[in-house]
């Protein structure tokens, strides 16, 4: 085993010396010692110093750079480079290695902030476990815009342009996941040129926060809400359909072959924004119609309102529609 102190010492002996032979021969094996040994860092900067040394030392400068190379591509993530064989399909291999090594890791627990609306966040997050929620905050309360889980993109517009959030991440479990600093784009101007569009094509696949604003104006038009009234009961489930809490109850307000509202009181603005993104079972019995209209539904929680007095009305979007024959006789009851 080479001492990297011991060695950097008697290169600079090499130098002083004149030799710089054997200077880029004990550089080189620095190089292999710490490529193997995955400090990909410091065999890159040993490298730099080689090529100081003695830039016509075309062998070593050469076969460093694919040793160095070589033992990038062997310590890559399975489990990461699965679910984003796509993206590292469309790379060479330099481009693969230097990718995923500038990527850093970002574990989270529940309810933790990833990037915040109106503010600056110019990272690209790479979702390699858990989910997430993205939310619009405007006047009337906080509006879910979507979820997102293993395999999906976060931040895009914001890394690729120089404008704050639109939108607010935050996450619904624990998660995993890597993000990618702007400053990787001046990095690739001059060392990977073709790097930076073949990223840019891959996240132009992926749904960005204005389209996803956009769409939820014309989800809010699109189905014809009626007045319903009477209490449901809900309860919060977890990702696989199992109650997570009580049973509690709400005063229902609306209705839509898509979806209801309803509400109730809570006293802290943090719990109720806890409930968006989470979701729910609703189950009640309408007595106003003739027959009785019994309705047992699955949906997610796509909107926060607050109102005076600490109560907040709740929004569902359902996972199955309701017939509309359903919304009819609620109407004219």
């Amino acid at each position: 085993m080479i001492n990297y102190d011991e060695s950097e010492k008697l290169v600079s002996q090499h130098i002083a010396n004149g030799d710089t032979d054997a200077a880029v021969k004990l550089l080189f094996k620095m190089i292999v010692q710490c490529a193997r040994e995955k400090n990909f860092t410091k065999a890159e900067q040993l490298r730099d110093r080689m090529l100081e040394v003695d830039p016509m030392a075309l062998d070593e400068i050469i076969s460093s750079a694919e040793i160095i190379e070589e033992e990038k591509s062997q310590s890559l993530d399975p489990i990461h480079m699965q679910i984003w064989s796509k993206l590292y399909g469309m790379l060479d291999a330099e481009e693969k290695n230097e990718l995923y090594y500038l990527l850093q890791d970002t574990v989270l627990g529940v309810n933790q902030t990833v990037f915040s609306q109106g503010k600056l966040n110019t990272n690209l997050y790479f979702i390699n476990q858990g989910q997430l929620k993205m939310i619009y905050q405007d006047k009337a309360g906080d509006v879910l815009l979507y979820t997102l889980g293993p395999g999906q993109l976060a931040g895009q517009e914001n890394f690729f342009s120089n404008t704050v959030c639109t939108t607010s991440l935050i996450s619904l479990s624990n998660v995993n996941l890597k993000y990618l600093s702007k400053d990787a784009l001046l990095k690739w101007k001059k060392e990977f040129p073709a790097l930076e569009q073949k990223l840019f094509d891959f996240c132009a696949g992926f749904q960005n926060a204005t389209a996803l604003l956009q769409s939820k104006k014309m989800d809010r038009r699109a189905l014809k809400r009626v007045k319903i009234s009477g209490k449901g009961l809900f309860k919060l489930l977890d990702k696989a359909g199992k109650p997570i809490a009580k049973t509690f109850k709400g005063h229902l307000s609306d209705i839509s072959v898509g979806g209801l509202s309803f509400e109730i009181r809570i006293s802290k603005e943090e719990t109720a924004r806890l409930l968006l993104g989470r979701r729910i079972s609703i189950a009640f019995n309408y007595s106003n119609s003739i027959p009785n209209i019994s309705i047992d539904q699955i949906g997610i929680i796509v909107g926060i309102y607050p109102f005076p007095f600490e109560d907040y009305s709740i929004h569902v979007k359902f996972d199955k529609m309701l017939d509309q024959p359903v919304i009819n006789a609620i109407q004219r009851a």
